[in-house]
């Protein structure tokens, strides 16, 4: 399944320059708490990943958002209709809450 680059996403290269994941809570309203292994926590709104519309339209559904999990080693975050979230957008398109 193709889906289009979002322009947030243009420039980001993969690489294992970001630490990984512990943990991903859903707050809702496209939110997610985000813990990554070096204690630092970011929050990711979702709701850009919408413009891709398809199975990322699901998104927007708190109770889907909620079956959000870690895949690829701690390196991304995933659902289970495929949508996916590797680690360049988990922090360029997330903002620091400590």
């Amino acid at each position: 399944m193709w889906y289009p680059v979002l322009d947030e996403e243009r420039g980001m290269v993969m690489n294992k320059s970001q630490p990984d994941l512990v943990e991903v809570v859903a707050e809702g309203g496209c939110l997610l708490l985000l813990e990554f292994e070096t204690g630092e926590l970011r929050r990711l709104d979702v709701s850009s990943f919408l413009k891709r519309g398809g199975a990322y339209e699901r998104l927007r559904d708190d109770e889907y958002l909620k079956l959000v999990r870690i895949i690829d080693g701690g390196m991304a975050l995933g659902w289970p209709d495929g949508q996916e979230v590797y680690p360049e957008a988990l922090f360029a398109m997330s903002e620091r809450v400590r």
